[in-house]
């Protein structure tokens, strides 16, 4: 069964974190970041630990049609999601990228996510709506529930130029009886998520705080 192409570098990169993690910047030096890392949702999930981008991470490939491309990196949070007591059900890249040639990158990422699509049978391009919370967003599903990942969604806010990949992970321990129950929880968090984002947003424009 092919795999997915981004999935193995991702979970490499995401266990180096940890090791690194005192040399970032905080947090608080990004605020177009802020309100992706502090959420309560309905059903019990929780936002678990985040942890910053590397230091040395200034950059993300991108396949495309005129070939390998670089998208450039100002700051990024990897944030993991988790209902209590069990493993992570979902871990989230969220990355800020330069407003310059920001249109040309956000083109370049989403000829990279049909490439990931074409390069894998054992997926399909997601067809719900392609704007949720007035976000853009793209994503995949595999067809059945198997292997590590089941699904990469990939948010867009063209306003702060902050890119979003979500990864819903499918644990040895997971609740899901089927391909239909995977996808009602995958729209249940896709919905809240993006609802909390955009309401940390305006509380933050009015003075407020989204921690």
């Amino acid at each position: 069964m092919a795999s997915l192409r981004p999935v193995l570098a991702v979970l490499l990169a995401l266990s180096s974190i940890a090791a690194v993690a005192h040399t970032q910047e905080s947090p608080k030096e990004f605020p177009e970041l802020r309100p992706y890392e502090s959420c309560s949702f309905p059903n019990g999930l929780t936002v678990g630990d985040i942890q910053p981008m590397p230091a040395d991470i200034h950059d993300r490939p991108a396949k495309t049609k005129q070939g390998d491309k670089t998208i450039p990196l100002l700051a990024g949070r990897r944030i993991n999601f988790a209902y209590p007591g069990a493993p992570t059900y979902a871990s989230a890249k969220v990355e800020l990228l330069p407003p310059d040639n920001y249109a040309l990158n956000k083109r370049y990422l989403l000829e990279d996510f049909d490439d990931i699509v074409a390069s894998d049978k054992g997926v399909v391009k997601s067809t719900r709506q392609p704007r949720l919370s007035a976000f853009s967003i793209t994503g995949l599903d595999r067809k059945e529930l198997t292997g590590t990942t089941l699904g990469i969604y990939m948010l867009m806010d063209d306003t702060t130029h902050v890119v979003t990949t979500i990864y819903l992970l499918n644990p040895k321990q997971s609740s899901f009886k089927s391909t239909e129950d995977y996808a009602r929880q995958r729209d249940t968090f896709l919905y809240n998520y993006t609802r909390c984002i955009r309401n940390n947003q305006n509380g933050m424009l009015f003075g407020g705080s989204a921690r």
